[in-house]
């Protein structure tokens, strides 16, 4: 039998050479995490929402400061009058209302302010992303690959900020991520390859969008103090003015002749029909109603 020769060995000099690391194929991985928490979460996705509904908020604001003033009025010349349940029912609701107009009125304000503080961060961040893409945009004319992995990731980081807003321990899920993203971001504008017209101002933007994206993050607070301004001032709202139509109500009928009576009812039951009515022919059936893009 021949005698086969041994096997050479392989040392590490002859050992393949370990696949390079590319940081845009990094950055399409990160995406791909990115992207699950903005699809799963039910949340805001415009910058322009925190400043709609802190415009809102205002304007609910001063409604509920009116009807405040309107039952403090009220109140100056009936706390007296306490003879009658009537009377007795009229005080409890004009005080009720008047305690949930005033905590409705400092809700709505409180929600705006940090609403305003949030939409300005918001702004800000964007602006600095805004200034990345303009260099991953000329980056396209050397690197054309890079410079379209870096846009496409710019734009999956202008949206995946909304729901950590809305829900704050989804923090902890991304702040990973975006440090990561981070440095391979400015680990591609640091190539050598990059003229210093684009680096320099790449760099500045970066330190932008670290500084936003961080003081976003410090203020979960305060935004999900607006959050919860934005979805229960309207009801203090109603439940005040609902407190204060009853408690006009009971005025009425308390002292007031047969004729002032009838047509106080008639006025505000008149009210109440004519905007159920033109409520109902408006919407109609809601449940026939089809988004015209929802799948």
């Amino acid at each position: 039998m021949a005698h086969q020769p041994p096997a050479p060995d392989v040392g590490p000099a002859m050992a393949a050479p370990a696949a390079e690391v590319i940081p845009r194929t990094q950055l399409v991985d990160l995406e791909g995490h990115m992207r699950y928490f903005v699809s799963h979460a039910k949340t805001w996705d415009r910058t322009d929402s925190f400043k709609l509904t802190s415009t809102n908020l205002n304007s609910l604001a001063i409604i509920a400061t009116f009807l405040a003033g309107v039952q403090a009025q009220i109140i100056s010349s009936s706390i007296t009058k306490n003879d009658t349940k009537l009377e007795i029912a009229c005080n409890a609701l004009f005080f009720g209302g008047l305690f949930v107009d005033v905590l409705s009125g400092s809700i709505a304000i409180i929600g705006s302010v940090y609403f305003q503080r949030t939409y300005r961060l918001l702004q800000l961040r964007e602006s600095s992303l805004s200034r990345l893409r303009n260099v991953a945009e000329a980056m396209n004319q050397v690197r054309r690959q890079d410079g379209l992995a870096l846009v496409n990731h710019l734009r999956t980081l202008e949206m995946v900020i909304f729901p950590p807003l809305h829900t704050p321990r989804l923090w902890n899920s991304l702040s990973g991520s975006l440090k990561e993203s981070e440095d391979l971001m400015q680990q591609m504008m640091t190539d050598h390859a990059l003229d210093d017209s684009l680096r320099i101002p790449a760099l500045y933007a970066l330190e932008d969008y670290r500084d936003t994206t961080n003081q976003l993050a410090k203020s979960r607070l305060g935004t999900s103090l607006g959050f919860v301004a934005s979805l229960i001032v309207f009801p203090l709202i109603l439940a005040g003015l609902g407190c204060f139509i009853a408690g006009a109500i009971c005025l009425v009928l308390d002292g007031q002749p047969k004729s002032v009576r009838i047509t106080s009812l008639a006025v505000v039951g008149g009210t109440i029909l004519l905007f159920l009515v033109v409520l109902g022919f408006s919407v109609k059936d809601p449940r026939s109603v089809k988004p015209p893009f929802d799948v």
